[in-house]
């Protein structure tokens, strides 16, 4: 057959290999141009760069070591001194100001004389910490304070005292205004720290303390959050209060020592600067701070007694803060019947402005909300509500002379009183019993001179069934044969006998 005409077909032309399509080219500029360096080459700098090499020569000083400079110094265990220390306390790292105070507190505690030469510096450094943002820090100061500054400051002059006390005062009473709740609670325990250690500096910024005492009960967060903060605050308040009760008392028994004085003596000065009080708690500003107070506290004493009641278990905290409120309003209505029956000798006072009258306006009404918490504690078993009825009924009694009976019928508070005798009897606990119901046996022979006939006769049998049951070992058998003594033999025959 006859071939077709075309390319023939084997030869060199057969043997070769089809080439490889080739990559299209990339449009456009290239962005980054890839160098290709050989590994370990090192490139030369850019001709624009600067030169950070800098040249020194050391400088010896070997007489001018920090040792050499410390010699015979008081330093704490870091090496500082006290002043270097002091100057941390303000840093801005609370690590720092950590630091500072427990190094502090190893230096005066191994130099003695260093507390001795400069607590006042100290004081003025150191108060500036009661409103610090750390916790860590504010109770160092406070151990601080308590264990070593305060103990050395009493020593001092009652002027000098004074004085530093001011500025560590200023303070306190900012900070139990503070934003932050913590460092209120704080600043009301430095309030009692001060209280306790020097109460005659108290009087002079009662007013302010228990503004804001009122200002910190009134919140509903202290009742809501935890207890144990509220009972802090209250058992400040207690010392300050138990402090103004004190003074008061004595301003009452100074007073009737004036009435057996000439007329001439009157006007001789008695006010003595160093005495905690002499009067000084007897302001109309003051007894407002209190009246508005009660109000609070009857407040708090509901809402615990509704959360206990509501608790199948004991709640503590719930407790101790209904006793603490009870005892602050105990201590106020102390203090309002020895203003009540203070003299009228005293310049610029009404007669009528702090007596019965205002009692009963200012404080039973009130007080009377309790007797629906007594009702409540009263249908319970347990040996603790016998114990806030207790309180609730020393507190009625402590009122019982002063207020008018149209207010609050005796015969109520005869058959209240009745009620917790024959309950004493079958207490369980008999060790709680002897601790609490002395005050209440105090307190019968009044209540019987003031109370109507038809209701002497309960209350005296119930007294007697609780007395005949009492052993001769018992703590409450002083306090029963007083409470007979008295019956039979007022203190005012007693005193015409003796």
């Amino acid at each position: 057959p006859t071939r077709a005409m075309g390319r023939p077909t084997g030869g060199a032309s057969a043997s070769k290999k089809p080439k490889a399509k080739s990559k299209p080219k990339q449009r456009g500029g290239v962005d980054f141009k890839k160098y290709k360096h050989k590994v370990g080459r090192k490139l030369p700098p850019p001709k624009n760069a600067t030169n950070t090499e800098i040249k020194s020569k050391m400088i010896v000083l070997p007489e001018q070591t920090m040792a050499s400079e410390r010699a015979g110094m008081a330093v704490n265990k870091r090496g500082l001194t006290l002043r270097e220390l002091l100057q941390q306390t303000v840093h801005y790292n609370p690590k720092v100001r950590r630091a500072a105070m427990n190094g502090i507190k190893d230096l005066v505690t191994k130099h003695p004389a260093e507390l001795k030469l400069h607590k006042v510096a100290m004081i003025e450094k150191l108060q500036e910490r009661i409103c610090d943002s750390d916790k860590v820090v504010r109770d160092s100061l406070y151990s601080l304070l308590q264990s070593l500054v305060f103990p050395s400051l009493k020593e001092d002059n009652a002027m000098s005292t004074r004085s530093t006390l001011s500025l560590l005062m200023a303070n306190v009473l900012n900070g139990m205004t503070h934003l932050s709740m913590d460092i209120q609670l704080m600043a009301f325990r430095f309030l009692e720290l001060v209280v306790l250690n020097f109460p005659s500096s108290f009087p002079r910024y009662a007013e302010q303390a228990f503004n804001n005492f009122v200002a910190v009960l009134s919140n509903d967060r202290i009742h809501l959050q935890d207890k144990s903060k509220l009972n802090s605050i209250l058992a400040g308040l207690a010392h300050c209060l138990s402090l103004v009760a004190r003074v008061t008392e004595n301003d009452d028994a100074s007073n009737r020592l004036v009435q057996n004085r000439p007329m001439g003596e009157l006007w001789k000065p008695t006010l003595d600067e160093d005495n905690p009080g002499s009067g000084a708690f007897a302001t109309s500003d003051v007894l407002m701070k209190l009246q508005n107070l009660i109000r609070i506290l009857v407040n708090s004493i509901e809402v615990s007694a509704s959360e206990i009641c509501a608790k199948p278990a004991n709640d503590a905290q719930s407790s101790e803060a209904l006793l603490s409120a009870l005892h602050c309003l105990h201590l106020i209505c102390t203090t309002f019947i020895h203003e009540a029956k203070k003299s009228q000798m005293e310049f610029g006072r009404s007669k009528t402005q702090f007596g019965s009258d205002w009692l009963n306006s200012s404080v039973l009404v009130y007080l009377k909300k309790l007797w629906g918490v007594k009702c409540l504690f009263h249908e319970k078993g347990d040996d603790r509500f016998f114990v806030f009825n207790l309180k609730i009924a020393e507190l009625f009694l402590c009122l019982s002379t002063c207020v008018d009976d149209t207010m609050f019928p005796a015969e109520e508070l005869c058959q209240f009183v009745s009620s917790l005798f024959a309950k004493s009897k079958v207490l369980r606990n008999k060790d709680l019993m002897e601790t609490h119901l002395s005050p209440l046996i105090t307190c019968i022979p009044g209540l019987i001179a003031s109370c109507a006939d038809d209701s002497k006769g309960y209350l005296l049998e119930a007294f007697t069934d609780a007395f005949r049951d009492s052993k001769v070992d018992c703590k409450l058998m002083l306090p029963y044969l007083d409470a007979v003594r008295e019956m039979l033999l007022p203190g005012e025959i007693r005193d015409m006998v003796y």
